[in-house]
This record gives structure tokens, sequence and C-alpha cells, in this order.
């Protein structure tokens, strides 16, 4: 089965397309919103570590698919 990606930027993503994301899913999206809700926009993919539920290695993932902060990336999805 061909790898399906969507086109999304970390910092401004909805709560629904974050959680469409695979390596991230619904509890890690509504952490990184309420997260970004109250610290305002990440500058740097490091900065999701502060994010409950995001460690290293998803950090590292999330780079590896193209996540992006400023410019909307294709990233891999379900």
């Amino acid at each position: 089965m061909p790898r399906k990606t969507i086109t999304l930027n970390l910092n401004a993503a909805t709560l629904e397309e974050l959680a469409n994301v695979k390596q991230i899913g619904a509890k890690r999206a509504k952490a990184l919103i309420d997260y970004r809700k109250k610290n305002g926009p990440f500058e740097d993919l490091s900065d999701l570590l502060r994010v409950d539920g995001f460690d290293e290695q998803l950090v590292d993932d999330l780079e590896n698919s193209g996540a992006s902060l400023s410019e909307a990336e294709k990233i891999d999805k379900y």
C-alpha cells in the first residue's frame, strides 16, 4: 500500500489535522494544541519535547517525515 501524505504546519494545524497524523494521534494532538495556546508557536522542532507525550524518537520521526513549523510540508498519515 502506498504511503499517504498530508501538508501540515505544526504551528497552524487544527486538532483534527494533527490527530490524523500517524505519529501524533488524538491525545498528543490535544496536548500539542494546549501547549501552543498557552506558550505560543514553536520555534524549533525540539520545542515539542516540552509537550506531554512527545519524546526524542517521536520528534526525530516527525522531522524525518518532513514536519514543519513555518512552511507546510508533507508528512505521513494513516
